[in-house]
């Protein structure tokens, strides 16, 4: 049985937090949707300064929070709405994330979108991508996670994000600027808050529901404050 973690915090170093906490605690397969405030999110091999305009990010009180997982930088609020899918695998074997990607297309395709699987990684609509997906494991305990944009503002991604190849080439892992567009687009009329309670009712209807502890919550600040919230981890040197 699949646990379907409630969870409505917008703090994006503590939804980071989240993540790992969950990847390291439990042993069930694991399924969340949740949304961060107005954040740069970027990836656990990245140059900070190459992916990043730190210094617009921090005249516009935008924190910038390195994740888990590799790939590329994204920029998160409140009109993006992030998921997260943990399970257990087989160290030797391929992880499988096609299962709860093919669950998320098959929930847009409900909702009138004609949603397609793009290799392992990407959602795309009409040829233009709706979501970005990234993973990692740690021993055998695998997370993908990603974004669908729904009414996110696409101008102050492309502010915060930086794509000179010249200028930083060598430096680490490139985000690609791609072709992008909101989910809102093929759903007009729809709140944001409206699509996150759809998707959520079509994504967990054959989950056991789970609702953090005290003793979970406690946990978590404490590795939101001594490592996501920390500059030592977001501004630190790729391992």
């Amino acid at each position: 049985m699949t646990l379907w973690i409630d969870n409505r915090r917008t703090d994006p170093a503590w939804n980071l937090a989240c993540e790992e906490f969950l990847l390291t605690t439990r042993r069930e397969t694991i399924a969340m949707l949740w949304r961060n405030s107005r954040s740069v999110i970027i990836g656990k091999n990245q140059d900070l300064e190459a992916e990043v305009d730190t210094d617009l990010a921090a005249m516009l009180g935008i924190p910038v929070v390195r994740r888990l997982t590799g790939g590329g930088a994204v920029f998160h609020d409140l009109g993006n709405v992030n998921f997260t899918y943990m399970f257990t695998f087989d160290g030797g074997h391929d992880m499988d994330f096609a299962p709860f990607a093919g669950l998320l297309t098959s929930a847009l395709r409900q909702m009138g979108v004609e949603a397609v699987l793009s290799g392992r990684n990407d959602i795309l609509v009409e040829g233009k991508k709706v979501s970005g997906c990234a993973h990692a494991c740690m021993g055998d305990r695998a997370i993908y996670h990603g974004t669908l944009l729904f009414s996110a503002d696409l101008s102050q991604m492309d502010g915060l994000l930086r794509y000179s190849e010249e200028k930083y080439r060598g430096r680490g892992i490139k985000s690609v600027s791609s072709r992008v567009e909101n989910l809102s687009y093929w759903i007009a009329g729809m709140a944001v808050e409206s699509f996150v309670s759809r998707l959520d009712g079509i994504l967990s209807a054959d989950c056991e529901r789970y609702v953090f502890s005290e003793r979970d919550i406690a946990e978590i600040d404490r590795l939101r404050d001594e490592k996501y919230a920390d500059p030592n981890w977001y501004e630190g040197a790729r391992s």
